[in-house]
């Protein structure tokens, strides 16, 4: 399926995005134990021992264990923590609980552990994380994220969960399960993954995401807090306690939990890239979420809904409005959430409209004039309202009906002030504080809906995100004359060469064409991870690459890494050239056998480059046609070594014919006609 994205002035076609950035970007491991020493490692882990009294007895959750560091032990390159029936300290059961804090404390990253649960009524391992500084107040205000929770009585299903809100008891929380489609998780090693980011958490189970959430709350501070500070892991398996209840006659002790090994990745991440308004993961717009609806000449409202974009959360938002055949302002919505705009340079939403209708959005942005954070509901003057008017119908240009879920990404300069309902303020748009040279904050973003045809306005919409999307990444394609991979003074540039912006799925973004001295360059990116493509039939003829500008055997393509307002200036690309030998060259392969002929009407002109492994041919043969060769050449190749045949005014810098050598370049580049042999952007044909 392809998803359009549509930013004012350019169309890019994509595959899947998440966000306003290119692609997700790598991950990298950064923490691992993989459990292959003799004992629990204390340069990674420290035990809680106790039952939490007496500031925590049960743990805060009636639990009934005792924790000791004896029941978790270290073999065969697996952890296992046992829970045993057993009186110690005035408990009548034993377990481990073990955390990473201040050995191992992140902020965002790929949290993974695989493992085998225990069976039976009572038992309650996790693994799950808590705020390592309690920045924001006591639990649950500084946040808690369950990775993984399983209940010894429910073999077949885990659950995900976040609790957030205020201190204690004014904590709430979140949670979602997963339900093995077939066996259970005592039976086998299963894998439990959680993805945290600056504005989402999304939930795995053996590589399939169950769950996401990007909505939550902090008593202690704005969003994204709390989930914008460093937690630590912990592991433990609880006995009894609030969710399982106590163990039973049917629970038979003892009892593991079996870890094969907890891994932590990381990618670089550029909180301050985007704002997150509303991603909708709520499913309940109105009340403390901060929604609001008002009717025009028609009615109709918002809810939650299923339908999700690509890399969608958990819930989107549902708008139905209707006038009865009448077309004008039916009405609309929009939710109060002040945010600082400092910095951001686009406003981004997708949305998936219903064919066959033909409609405005009026997209209103409210920007706090006089410093109070608020916007009156009447009018007084105070304040700016800024707005964009997005057609939808089936051509467009803003959002095409019927075409399925789109991004839609708009020039926050392309929004025009508008004294229609809310007039006077400074005429400016500056949503950020004074210090920053405005009055204020962004207050509320609204929808008001106009229809060109009397027909209802349906659509389904998520995501609402503001952005800075001021990378940009430039180079220079140039004809590397000496060949040594740098360029050099009076080294020209090629233009006319067509070059591709693509994400990491291989879509293509955008597309340019060097002018000016080989020089290219794509401006207003979002954030990200992107690739370079040098499109090699639109070299001059001949032409072969002399360097590899990301060093991992792509010489047309270099990857660029980018954070908001990053600008890269020197991705550039290096040729070696000269004209075509396309009729000049013939490679033919009989049995163990490979022959190299020329035609007649090849001179010291031409230049000719083949390269491989050749190993597996008996003899290479190469016809007269080359410098400082006289006569055919005939040598036996030994197994694995790399040859290449050169023809041309600069043979000198290789071989005629025969194996590498120090210094010398042979590169890249694979002619699928050709078995066993490479041909670098040569017209040659492989009988």
């Amino acid at each position: 399926m392809k998803i359009l994205r549509i930013t004012f002035g350019v169309w890019i076609v994509v595959t899947a995005l998440g966000g306003a950035c290119a692609a997700e970007l790598d991950y990298q491991l950064v923490w691992a134990d993989e459990f292959d020493g003799a004992g629990v490692d204390p340069g990674k882990w420290s035990f809680q021992t106790g039952d939490g009294c007496p500031d925590l007895c049960g743990w805060g959750n009636n639990e009934l264990e005792y924790y000791r560091p004896e029941n978790a032990i270290v073999t065969g390159g697996r952890l296992t923590i046992t829970a045993r029936e057993e009186n110690f300290g005035g408990r009548n059961y034993t377990s481990a609980r073990m955390r990473t804090i201040d050995l191992g404390d992140w902020i965002y990253g790929r949290f993974e552990m695989r493992a085998t649960m225990p069976t039976g009524q009572g038992l309650w391992p996790a693994f799950w994380m808590l705020s390592t500084d309690d920045s924001y107040g006591g639990w649950a205000s500084s946040g808690e994220i369950d990775i993984m929770e399983y209940l010894g009585h429910n073999t077949n299903e885990v659950s995900g969960a976040i609790h957030y809100g205020g201190s204690w008891p004014d904590n709430v929380f979140w949670s979602e399960g997963f339900t093995l489609p077939t066996g259970n998780f005592d039976d086998s090693m299963h894998d439990f993954a959680l993805e945290w980011s600056p504005h989402e958490l999304r939930w795995y189970v053996d590589g399939e995401q169950y769950s996401c959430q990007s909505h939550w709350t902090s008593a202690g501070g704005g969003y994204p807090a709390p989930f914008d500070e460093q937690f630590h892991i912990i592991l433990n398996m609880a006995v009894g306690g609030n969710l399982p209840g106590n163990p039973d006659q049917t629970t038979s002790f003892p009892q593991d939990l079996v870890v094969d090994h907890v891994r932590v990745y990381q990618r670089p991440e550029f909180a301050e890239c985007e704002i997150l308004f509303d991603g909708m993961d709520h499913n309940a717009p109105y009340g403390a979420n901060g929604w609001f609806t008002f009717n025009g000449n028609g009615g109709g409202g918002i809810s939650g809904s299923g339908d999700l974009p690509p890399g969608g959360c958990n819930a989107s938002l549902d708008a139905g409005y209707g006038s009865g055949g009448v077309a004008g302002f039916f009405g609309g919505f929009g939710r109060t959430s002040p945010r600082d705009l400092t910095g951001m340079t686009h406003f981004d939403f997708w949305i998936n409209p219903d064919a066959g209708q033909d409609y405005v959005l009026e997209i209103n942005l409210l920007d706090d004039d006089n410093g109070d954070d608020s916007i009156s509901a009447t009018p007084d003057g105070q304040d700016d309202e800024y707005q964009f008017n997005c057609h939808v119908s089936p051509t467009g240009p803003c959002a095409i009906a019927g075409g399925g879920w789109q991004l839609v990404s708009i020039p926050l300069t392309d929004f025009s002030d508008d004294n229609s309902y809310h007039f006077g303020g400074n005429g400016i748009f500056d949503p950020f504080p004074v210090g920053g040279g405005g009055n204020g904050q962004l207050v509320e973003v609204i929808l008001a809906l106009v229809s060109n045809s009397g027909a209802d306005i349906n659509f389904t919409t998520d995501s609402w995100l503001f952005t800075n999307e001021s990378t940009s990444i430039s180079g220079r394609v140039w004809y590397d004359a000496d060949g040594n991979g740098l360029p050099g003074g009076g080294e020209a540039g090629w233009n006319g060469v067509d070059i591709d912006l693509l994400d990491l799925t291989g879509a293509t973004l955008r597309t340019t064409t060097t002018t000016g001295d080989g020089n290219y360059q794509f401006a207003a990116l979002p954030w990200g991870e992107f690739s370079i493509s040098v499109r090699a039939a639109t070299l001059p003829a001949g032409s072969f690459p002399t360097t590899d500008p990301d060093g991992v055997g792509t010489p047309h393509v270099a990857t660029a890494l980018r954070g908001c307002s990053e600008t890269s200036t020197a991705q550039d690309f290096g040729y070696g050239s000269a004209p075509n030998p396309t009729s000049s060259i013939l490679v033919a392969k009989t049995g163990s056998d490979l022959q190299i002929t020329y035609d007649t009407d090849c001179n010291a002109s031409d230049h000719a480059v083949l390269y491989g492994d050749l190993g597996d041919f008996t003899t290479v043969t190469a016809a007269d046609c080359s410098i400082g060769n006289s006569g055919s050449a005939l040598s036996t190749p030994p197994s694995g070594s790399v040859w290449f045949l050169v023809a041309g005014s600069e043979s000198d810098r290789y071989s005629s014919i025969g194996q590498s050598t120090a210094g010398e370049r042979a590169p890249a580049g694979v002619d699928a006609q050709c078995p066993l042999l490479t041909v670098q952007d040569l017209g040659a044909t492989c009988p």
